[in-house]
Formats: C-alpha cells, structure tokens, sequence
C-alpha cells in the first residue's frame, strides 16, 4: 500500500518551494538590461538609416543624461508655500460654508465643527497636481467631506520652482 500526501502537506511542500524560489530569485537584484540603442537614435530603421553600432549611443551620450534628473530644492521655502495654500483654503472659506456646512448641519447638528487636514502637491509653477483630505475622528462628517471633495476647485500657488507636497489644517465653519 502506497501512502499518499495530505492535502495539508502538499499545501506546505508547495509553500516551501515556492518562498526558496523567490528567496533565491530576490537575492541577487534586477538584473542590469542594456538600453536599446535604436530608441537612442531615434529609431533609425524607421527613416531607412542604418542603424548605428550597439556602443555609439552610449557614446554619444553626455555624462550624466539619460539618468534620473536628482530633486531640485524648491526656491520658495516648503512653509511659504503651506501659508499659501491656507491662505487660498480660507478665501474659499465661506462659500464652503454656505455650500457644504450649512446644510449638512441643518439635516444634523452634531458634531459643530469639522476638522481636516488636507494634503496638497504642487507643481513647479504652482499648479495643484494632487490633492488628499485627512479627516479627525472625532469630528468626521463624511456628507462634508464629500462635498468638500466636489465643490473645492484646484489651489494655486505662487510658483515654488520645485514640486511641493504640503499638510494645511483646515476646520469648518
């Protein structure tokens, strides 16, 4: 009589192959891939050029392009740039109020007050490129919250001449 495996055990013989295996194939990194040269010339055999030797892109290249482009500073400080944006979340303050607020407390008086803490990312030029609202617990309104979501168009900003990610505490009313 021939003993066969549970279904237990060859669930965990499989489990164990299957961790060594990527345990093994993580070990050693990505493996380095070499840039293809006809995307560096521009795809030469497209135009019916010959296509350059595998070494001359590499060449041709000057020092340092082709690598990620390191993280400028930006020009206006990082608190400049939240002061800002609290400024332009406050103008908007009472339409918010009027918008979001009132009615929401109206259908529901408590809690009063509605405190968030928004995320805001801006572009070099100033442009709000993402934007993340963080609600207190305590004071959660997720009706608010979603019309806040709607109603609050895109922030600018003064150009900071570098991509900003901001935190600005924000209450209602």
């Amino acid at each position: 009589m021939r003993r066969q495996l549970s279904t237990p055990t060859a669930i965990l013989l499989g489990s164990a192959m299957i961790a060594a295996a990527v345990y093994l194939g993580l070990r050693h990194g990505p493996a380095a891939v070499a840039p293809d040269p006809r995307a560096a010339a521009g795809d030469a055999s497209h135009r019916g050029e010959p296509a350059p030797r595998a070494g001359a892109a590499e060449g041709a290249r000057a020092p340092g392009e082709g690598a990620p482009a390191p993280q400028r500073a930006p020009a206006v400080p990082r608190e400049e740039v939240e002061r800002q944006a609290a400024r332009a979340l406050d103008a908007r303050r009472p339409a918010l109020v009027e918008r979001c607020y009132k009615p929401a407390i109206a259908a529901r008086p408590a809690p009063r007050e509605v405190k968030y803490v928004f995320n805001l990312t801006f572009d070099a030029q100033g442009r709000q490129i993402a934007r993340g609202i963080i609600e207190d617990r305590e004071t959660s309104r997720p009706d608010v919250t979603a019309c806040l979501v709607a109603a609050l168009p895109p922030i600018a900003v003064e150009p900071p001449g570098a991509s900003v990610r901001v935190d600005v505490p924000f209450s209602l009313p």
